[in-house]
């Protein structure tokens, strides 16, 4: 891969399309911000604002961090790796087009999505404050973290994005949206193993971190 494509592919492109995610999701907050002008604002609504607002967080670190990482010391673009990052990357935006039909009104199952959206992005967010400049969407090395969240699962943005994948999901789960959901986990367990077969081969103390530090799940898994 040339200089050219290497800066399309490993910057350029993912610049624009988390710009593109960082305008759509602020346009939602703007639109529920217009709610609390209006003193519309009820428990729903607060929640929605909210978790609009982390999303634009989110996505507008990932814009700040492909605008200033550094280079990566070894990767994996192998096309198997690389699939399996972008479908647990972006599959779930496909729940915007599958049908998800009896969408549940339960009060509880509604409050659990919206805890489980606020809770994984602000996770990920706190893991991805850690990782900084590091972050890649395809398996590649640019330093080892071990500290903070890292101390507690070699893969806490992942967990971030389950939890909030899972309150995406949980008001239409008995339907196909279960379906992409299950695509999304697998995906993002697969990355894993992905992931640190770079790290092993470049870090040599990888290892003994892998030994000491769940995967995904602290004390568990």
């Amino acid at each position: 891969m040339n200089d050219r494509v290497s800066f399309i592919v490993g910057r350029a492109l993912p610049i624009g399309v988390f710009g593109f995610l960082v305008a759509v999701q602020a346009e939602l907050a703007l639109a529920g911000m217009q709610n609390v002008f209006h003193g519309e604002l009820d428990r729903t609504q607060t929640m929605y604002l909210l978790n609009r607002i982390l999303t634009v967080a989110f996505f507008g670190f990932l814009v700040v961090i492909y605008a200033i990482r550094s280079k990566a010391i070894a990767k994996d673009h192998q096309p198997v790796a690389v699939a399996a990052a972008m479908v647990g990357s972006f599959v779930l935006y496909g729940l915007f087009i599958v049908p998800g039909w009896g969408r549940s009104t339960n009060l509880w199952v509604l409050g659990g999505s919206d805890i489980c959206l606020a809770v994984g992005i602000v996770w990920a967010l706190y893991s991805l404050s850690y990782l900084g400049r590091r972050f890649s969407i395809v398996p590649e090395a640019r330093g080892l973290v071990t500290s903070g969240p890292y101390r507690l699962a070699r893969h806490p943005i992942y967990l971030g994005e389950i939890i909030a994948g899972f309150g995406l999901v949980l008001p239409t789960l008995f339907s196909p949206h279960a379906v992409v959901f299950a695509i999304f986990l697998a995906a993002q367990i697969a990355r894993t193993y992905f992931e640190e077969r770079v790290l092993r081969s470049t870090y040599p103390q990888y290892e003994a971190y892998a030994r000491r530090t769940r995967r995904l799940i602290p004390f568990v898994l």
